[in-house]
């Protein structure tokens, strides 16, 4: 009978450890969970910035090529000018 008692008693701390063990295992998966929410948060922000940053930038370079082939086509316009000329 004392064999018993000490199994049942083993029995009963070893479902209460279990228990507490898995309210903790929740309740760090809640906290996991915001965790990873507010992760997203922050790189949905740094996704905005990087398009607000890149854009300009993109448009700036549209804005160079534009340029320089102008340039490119206004030297080309004076040296076919400037053949004509010489004849």
């Amino acid at each position: 009978m004392d064999i018993q008692i000490v199994l049942v008693f083993i029995l009963a701390l070893l479902t209460i450890n279990l228990i507490v063990v898995g309210v903790y295992l929740i309740l760090v998966l809640k906290e996991f969970r915001e965790t990873i929410k507010k992760t997203n948060s922050v790189l949905d922000n740094v996704q905005s910035l990087s398009n607000v940053v890149s854009n300009p930038l993109t448009l700036l370079t549209g804005f160079m090529s534009a340029v320089v082939q102008g340039y490119n086509a206004v030297k080309s316009i004076n040296t076919i000018r400037g053949d004509r000329k010489k004849e």
